[in-house]
């Protein structure tokens, strides 16, 4: 007997070292996908992937962008998914609803709202649930909304009127995160978290977003991790990982919330205002549509998105127009006649008609690229690229960070020139049908027209009011570094800080 388990003891690991030898010759020589172009290693085991954007903290997509300079357009960037780096082929992956797109389960794990409506994977599954919040953030939807955002930028203006009378230094991406937070928390629930009424902006919340988000690539490598974190008991989750307590406390609030916009609207409570969920618990979704864990899912997701990649890009267009001086006198000129009445939409219109505003903006929105990783969709049938068959069921992606930098649709495109935009214009040939921050096709984003509001009516508020003159901060602080499926910068960066000054009138 002691024999025969000594036996077993030496043929167990022997047996796992040949079955996993098996599984990577099946990849290697065997695998639907294994005519695709790519690097050997990537294509027999994820630890590639896991090494780039787990232990180099989010620097795969800069590995892509290495292996199609080697190999191709086309590669195999793991063993079951495929990157496309090519323009033209961008709106094959990211169809329009007339193709069916899934995503990729195996991807959005690492967001931890599966029933909301962003993580949704069936194409169909995800246009119902999509179809109840389309209304709420419709262009004239947003327009009702106009003195909501305005309240929510003049309480900003005063705060930053406030530090530079005191000649305070302040952390300003934690201020604009504060800004579109409270924006996005009132919006969806008819109640704001306060963030611009708090001595640090409400710096803890963006700081549990971004922790949540680092950790997302070693969650998609290993997705047990979450339901795992969730059984444990607190006080020993306490003393694993004080971040993920903080996240739990962050959805405690959203919870909270949920809960009590669900219990009003089944007592026949009157709605609160113009709010998301009261539209949605309106809505003639199905009532399994409608549970606690569904609406808590499709709270946070809301709220997320609705918080960082806004204010990352409001920030880093502070970053180049206050150190321009011509791009800020130019855009000042054009914001003089401003109109400064509360009529709804009447001072978005207008600011929407503005060319070089707009043109600021969206060289802002191309710098910031929104998801600046890739993001897998699944077809159910055979796409052919070139000469290369991609299968049914493959994840197939591209990535918006190299579509935004391609030299030959934006030259010198790590240059902040709003210029471009106007040029393009006048040329019969503009660059809209290349801006892929919001993505595209049936999965884009559903709170663009909220996102280029907000970025409108802050932008022409803070440039006419202040000059910002930035400290301890260099371009390290503002330019991506990092893929954590929102552009992060370095992994040492402490934030952005600046001092404001008022402009004389």
């Amino acid at each position: 007997m002691a024999i025969f388990e000594a036996n077993t003891l030496l043929w167990a690991p022997l047996l796992g070292v040949l079955s996993y030898a098996a599984v990577i010759a099946y990849r290697l020589c065997l695998h639907p996908l294994a005519a695709i172009p790519g690097p050997r290693l990537a294509a027999a085991t994820s630890w590639y992937e896991f090494y780039y954007d787990v232990i180099g903290r989010g620097l795969f997509c800069w590995e892509i962008k290495r292996m199609h300079d080697r190999y191709g357009p086309i590669v195999r960037i793991n063993p079951n998914e495929v990157h496309i780096l090519d323009t033209s082929f961008y709106d094959e992956i990211y169809a329009p609803a007339s193709k069916k797109r899934d995503k990729y389960a195996g991807f959005v794990v690492f967001l931890g709202v599966p029933t909301g409506s962003f993580a949704t994977c069936p194409h169909e599954h995800h246009r119902i649930r999509r179809r109840a919040l389309n209304t709420s953030f419709s262009k004239q939807a947003i327009y009702k909304i106009e003195g909501l955002i305005q309240a929510k930028v003049d309480r900003l203006c005063r705060r930053l009127d406030d530090s530079a009378a005191r000649d305070h230094v302040l952390r300003l991406d934690a201020a604009f995160f504060a800004l579109a937070n409270d924006i996005i928390a009132e919006y969806t629930f008819g109640e704001g978290d306060d963030c611009l009424g708090r001595d640090d902006f409400g710096a803890d919340f963006k700081g549990i977003l971004m922790t949540s988000l680092e950790t997302g690539a070693l969650v998609r490598q290993f997705p047990c991790i979450v339901p795992l974190a969730y059984a444990l008991p607190r006080r020993i989750l306490a003393g694993l990982s004080g971040a993920f307590t903080a996240l739990l406390s962050w959805e405690a609030v959203v919870r909270r919330r949920v809960v009590a916009m669900a219990e009003a609207h089944r007592r026949g409570e009157p709605d609160v205002g113009t709010c998301v969920f009261s539209a949605l618990l309106r809505s003639d979704l199905p009532d399994e549509e409608k549970s606690f864990r569904r609406l808590l899912d499709e709270g946070k997701s809301l709220m997320g998105a609705g918080s960082e990649t806004t204010s990352w890009t409001l920030t880093l267009l502070m970053w180049y127009v206050a150190r321009d001086r011509r791009v800020l006198g130019r855009l000042r000129r054009e914001l003089r006649d401003m109109p400064r009445g509360n009529r709804p939409g009447g001072r978005l219109r207008w600011l929407e008609t503005r060319p070089y505003l707009n043109a600021v903006i969206m060289e802002a929105l191309r710098l910031n690229h929104g998801n600046v990783g890739r993001s897998p969709r699944v077809a159910a049938e055979t796409v052919y690229y070139k000469n290369h068959a991609i299968p049914p069921g493959t994840p197939m992606s591209s990535t918006n960070y190299w579509i935004h930098m391609d030299e030959t649709i934006f030259p010198n495109p790590a240059t902040f020139s709003p210029e471009r935009w106007l040029d393009a214009d006048m040329a019969g040939f503009p660059l809209q049908r290349y801006m892929v921050s919001f993505s595209r096709g049936s999965r884009q984003c559903v709170g663009q027209n909220l996102a280029t509001a907000e970025l409108c009516l802050a932008v022409a508020a803070v440039v006419t009011r202040f000059d910002v003159d930035f400290v301890d901060t260099t371009a390290e602080d503002i330019l991506p570094a990092r893929d954590c499926f929102v552009p992060r910068p370095v992994s040492h960066s402490r934030g952005v800080f600046a001092r404001l000054l008022r402009v004389q009138e």
